[in-house]
């Protein structure tokens, strides 16, 4: 009888033993093989220190990191910034969706017109600089300066209460906004539980300072991704061909995805006279094929969901969700305040910006991410899944 207990004791450990596995390798996907890293200057180096997330996001030891790309790191307290200044040289950009008249606190993704009233009007008694669409181009893409504490105003999907709520209170405070427009919902106005806008709607306000930009033309929705009728957003989704029992070929993907964009923007020139180019990402959902995408069009700057601030070093800028009403207003503004982060990462004495996954001890190492790193010093980073070797090679636009 003692004999049958201790086995099932050891039964028992076992099972708890497997499951810790198991749910260790679900909270982090780390290789359990080597990886091999082809520098910047042409050696190879193997190491195990390194965790790969699914979203091809590598984590190195700072040692490797620091041989890889033949620079110095560093992890210290940010210098503290003079009172009043919450960041420098970079831009909040602050998400917003739907307003209504009335509370909705049930719903995601509404707000009520009187919280971004309230919003808008604690934005500049704290001290925050809203800039306009041009400003953040210039800041992006020609190295222009902005004001420290600057936020940029972005809606997503062009929903109609934007022309009825938002723009009346967006000029009593003497702001602009920016709504990535899902193009078709405008072409096709019939049969919506929540109005949109209209193009007549976008022009007046856009002779007002308001600008209109790219949520694809119709790729705003989940398309299903398998046999067993599984989910994905579908502008950054092989979808499933249910008549041939197979998922498309990435070159189908690339002209599907491609030919979208470019009607969306073809639509956004013809109606508004649209001369700049951007687009936020349905979902926040991206893959290096629909960057490639984005780029072959001409769309140098794109904008997805994820929170932090924006930079110069990652014209794929995340955004602040401020567009809910699970924080009043002046939660919300505080929380603005500390959205950068206490520590400091910086190459070769320059500030690295951050956005996601932070530097953490693991194993007694310090890890820290290399695409930031690689992005600030103008390297490529060319990762082989099946063979798991990652090459990292200076831009083309750097050698340039």
């Amino acid at each position: 009888m003692k004999l049958n207990k201790l086995k099932l004791k050891k039964y028992y450990i076992l099972v708890i033993l497997s499951l810790m596995v198991c749910l260790s390798s679900l909270l982090t996907y780390k290789t359990m093989s080597k990886l091999e890293i082809t520098s910047v200057d042409g050696h190879k180096i193997t190491t195990d220190a390194y965790v790969l997330y699914p979203d091809h996001e590598f984590m190195l030891a700072k040692d490797v990191a620091e041989q890889v790309l033949n620079a110095r790191i560093g992890w210290e307290k940010q210098t503290p910034l003079p009172e009043g200044i919450y960041y420098k040289d970079q831009v909040a950009v602050l998400m917003y969706h739907h307003l209504t008249e009335e509370s909705l606190s049930l719903y995601p993704g509404v707000l009520s017109a009187e919280q971004f009233d309230e919003q808008m009007r604690l934005l500049k008694q704290e001290g925050f600089q809203v800039i306009t669409m041009e400003q953040y181009r210039r800041f992006m893409l020609e190295n222009a300066p902005v004001p420290d504490n600057a936020v940029l105003l972005t809606f997503d999907d062009g929903y109609e209460s934007f022309y009825k709520l938002a723009f009346p209170i967006l000029q009593k405070h003497g702001y602009t906004a920016i709504n990535f427009i899902i193009v078709s919902d405008v072409d096709n106005p019939d049969g919506r539980k929540v109005p949109k806008l209209t193009w007549e709607q976008m022009r007046e306000m856009k002779r007002a300072g308001m600008g209109f930009y790219n949520h694809t033309y119709n790729l705003h929705y989940y398309g299903i991704v398998d046999a067993e009728g599984g989910t994905r957003p579908s502008a950054s989704a092989l979808l499933y061909i249910d008549d041939e029992n197979r998922n498309e070929l990435n070159e189908e993907y690339y002209r599907r995805v491609t030919g979208d964009l470019a009607l969306a923007e073809r639509r956004l020139k013809e109606e508004l006279g649209n001369t700049d180019s951007a687009i936020a990402f349905p979902y926040g959902s991206y893959n290096e094929k629909l960057l490639d995408a984005s780029d072959s069009l001409g769309i140098k700057l794109k904008f997805n969901t994820r929170e932090g601030l924006s930079s110069r070093t990652n014209l794929n800028a995340p955004r602040i969700n401020e567009g809910d009403e699970t924080l009043t207003a002046a939660l919300s503004i505080e929380q603005l305040k500390h959205t950068e982060p206490l520590m400091e990462l910086t190459v070769n004495s320059r500030k690295v910006p951050l956005i996601g996954t932070q530097p953490h001890l693991r194993n007694g190492k310090l890890m820290v991410p290399l695409g930031p790193l690689s992005r600030s010093l103008g390297i490529e980073m060319h990762y082989d899944r099946r063979s798991r070797t990652l090459k990292l090679t200076h831009s083309s636009l750097n050698k340039a």
